[in-house]
Parts: structure tokens; C-alpha cells; sequence
């Protein structure tokens, strides 16, 4: 006889209720809980339902809330009671569980583009995705501009989209490229808008050198690549400077160079300086000429060119005698001047008449023809 059973009066067996067990239930649990459900009594037929929370994790990271749904044991054949008005039925199978619902719990989700701000509150297990309104914003290739697209989903290398679902891809950037060239130039990038740095300028400058006697061709990256002493170097024609000297008339005698002239009151060149009548001549050097007009009190730039050095010698004796010369031919000129008139006058009077007895000759020729 089992441990458990009991003894009962005979031909009552019929009638008789099962006898109660004392002793804990040894069928175990086929859900989760098994390790945590409280042991219950020695009982006939299937064991009660385990009355845990599911707490089953979703792939979200939610859990389940509901009660345990999870698979039955089967009832002992031996402490299964018969059915007086049905056939028996010896379960031997478990009872499945069944799954857990979708995901209820409520969160916040974002439109396609990820925008801040645009979110809403959806069930977590509703994958349904929407769009608001906005402008996407995204940047786009060149790394310049921003997607002006109304929101759309995003293509990025880490998305994992479904082969149902189609993304969207932000415009293509046709704007003329803005950035600022490096090194800096005045010439546009010849490139639409793109990305990194642009191409190097070959466009063609013009510099003219120092003196302005020639004019030189550079390429702009290579021009705009030099150094501020580098660029004066390069633009010196390598020639004698053409430029005036500010204080004299004479040209600069130092190699193309930038700035102004050095020691223009150094100037070496040979003047020849006269006397006031010119009848006095001698050389001497620029600088003593300058140095000659500043002890007297002008300025060697207000100077005219034809009058630089006239004057700074004194007239001596001989200036005197040819002076005095002069003055006695000069009066001699003006005696002749009315003899001189007196026979113009008389030469231009002759040459009229002669011209008039011309002209009336030609005419009685031409009149006696006609008759």
C-alpha cells in the first residue's frame, strides 16, 4: 500500500472523499519560479498556478507584469480522481505557457530625423515611426550646408534598417563652394561645395616691381605661399632703380628696391652749376649743390629741372665784360630795326602789285578768247 493512502470501510469507496495529504507536493514547477515558489501540500489532480509576476525580460528591456504564464506540470496518474459522468482523461502532457503580450509600457520616441523636441509618447512595442514636419537640418556631404528636406529618415552607417522600410538620403549640396582658400587669395575655388580643403590656386597675379620698369607673372599659390620678405625679393626686378630722387633731378643709382630711395641728399652725380648771367660754368657734385641751396635758404625740391644750379655762382669780371658787350650789340640791333622795316614793307608792296598785273593779264587773255 503507498505511504500516502488510507484505509476506508468496505463498499465505501464509492462515496468515500480523498483522504488529505500532509506532506509537500513532489511534482516540480516548469516555470521560471521554480527555484522561488513556496512548496504546497500533497494534492489529487494538477498543481495550482504559480502566482509570481512573469517579470520575463523583453528584447526593449522592459519586463512582464503579468502573473506567471508559464508551462503546467501534468497531474500524477495515481492522485488523479475519476470522473463520474465523463471518460477519464489521463493527462500525461504538460500544459504549454503561453507568450508574453507586446510591450505596454508607454515611452517617449523620436521622429525619423532625431530631432530634439519632437518626440512622442507611443507604446513601446508599436514600431510605428513618424515625421514632424520639420527640416531636417542634417549636414550634408560637403560638411558646409544643411539638409533642407522636410524630416526623413536618416541613412548612417550604423543603422539597421528593415527590408521593408526605405530610408530616405539627404539632397546632394549644388551650392558654388564658399570657403576661404588657404593660404588666402582673392580667386574663388573653380570646385562645387566639397569637403576638406580646396585645390591649389594656379591662377595667374600680376606684381610690378619696385622701380616700375617691368612687370612680373606669378602663380598665385606660389606668391601667396612667401613670406612678406620673400614677396619684396622676388618682385625686384634685379636693375638699377628708375625712380626720381626726391631732392635733385637725378635717378636713383641703387638695384631695384622697395620703400624709398636711400640717402637722397647723397646723391654723387655731376652738376654743372652757372652763374646767374651763365656766362660762369663749373662742375660739382649733387650733393654739394643740395647742401649749396639749403645754406641759402631753399629747398632743393622746389627747384625746377632747367633752373637746378643756375645761380649758385657768383658773376666774376669776365661775366661783366660780355655783359657789357652785349648791351652795345643789343643797341646796334634796335638802330637797324626801322631800315630793316622800311625795306620789308617796300619788298612786300612790290610782290602785291606784281601778283595783281599777274592775275588781270589772265583775264583780257581769257576775255579776247571769248570774242
Amino acid at each position: 500500500m503507498p505511504e500516502s493512502g488510507s484505509f476506508v470501510p468496505c463498499g465505501a469507496e464509492a462515496e468515500q472523499k480523498p483522504p488529505k495529504c500532509r506532506k509537500s507536493c513532489c511534482v516540480g514547477r516548469l516555470c521560471r519560479h521554480a527555484s522561488n515558489c513556496k512548496p504546497h501540500r500533497c494534492h489529487y489532480g494538477a498543481c495550482p498556478p504559480c502566482r509570481l509576476l512573469c517579470d520575463e525580460e523583453y528584447p526593449c528591456g522592459h519586463k512582464c507584469e503579468l502573473r506567471c504564464h508559464g508551462p503546467r506540470p501534468p497531474p500524477l496518474p495515481e492522485f488523479t480522481l475519476k470522473s463520474k459522468k465523463k471518460r477519464p482523461n489521463n493527462q500525461i502532457e504538460p500544459t504549454p505557457g503561453s507568450p508574453c503580450p507586446p510591450c505596454p509600457q508607454l515611452v517617449w520616441r523620436s521622429c525619423l530625423g532625431n530631432h530634439v523636441g519632437a518626440e512622442r509618447m507611443m507604446v513601446c512595442s508599436d514600431r510605428a515611426t513618424f515625421s514632424c514636419d520639420n527640416l531636417c537640418g542634417n549636414p550634408l556631404a560637403c560638411g558646409n550646408h544643411y539638409c533642407t528636406n522636410v524630416c526623413h529618415t536618416l541613412v548612417t552607417s550604423t543603422s539597421k534598417l528593415d527590408s521593408s522600410s526605405r530610408a530616405e538620403t539627404c539632397e546632394k549640396c549644388t551650392l558654388p563652394c564658399q570657403q576661404e582658400r588657404r593660404p588666402t587669395c582673392p580667386h574663388p575655388c573653380p570646385l562645387s561645395c566639397h569637403p576638406g580643403e580646396c585645390p591649389p590656386c594656379k591662377a595667374l597675379i600680376k606684381r610690378s616691381c619696385h622701380c616700375g620698369s617691368m612687370v612680373h607673372v606669378f602663380e598665385c599659390i606660389y606668391y601667396n605661399s612667401l613670406s612678406a620678405k620673400e614677396q619684396l625679393t622676388v618682385r625686384s626686378c634685379g636693375g638699377p632703380c628708375h625712380r626720381k630722387l626726391p631732392n635733385c633731378t637725378h635717378l636713383c643709382p641703387e638695384t631695384c628696391h622697395p620703400g624709398e630711395c636711400p640717402s637722397p641728399d647723397q646723391c654723387s652725380k655731376k652738376v654743372n652749376v652757372r652763374c646767374g648771367c651763365q656766362s660762369f660754368k663749373k662742375e660739382l657734385l649733387c650733393k654739394d649743390v643740395q647742401a649749396a641751396y639749403r645754406s641759402s635758404g631753399t629747398d632743393p625740391k622746389d627747384v625746377s629741372r632747367n633752373q637746378y644750379g643756375l645761380g649758385l655762382l657768383p658773376c666774376n669780371s669776365d661775366c661783366r665784360s660780355k655783359m657789357k658787350a652785349s648791351e652795345a650789340e643789343l643797341q646796334h640791333r634796335k638802330s637797324k630795326a626801322p631800315e630793316v622795316n622800311l625795306y620789308n614793307s617796300l619788298k612786300c608792296f612790290v610782290a602785291s602789285a606784281v601778283h595783281y598785273l599777274l592775275e588781270f593779264n589772265n583775264m583780257r587773255v581769257t576775255f579776247l578768247s571769248l570774242r
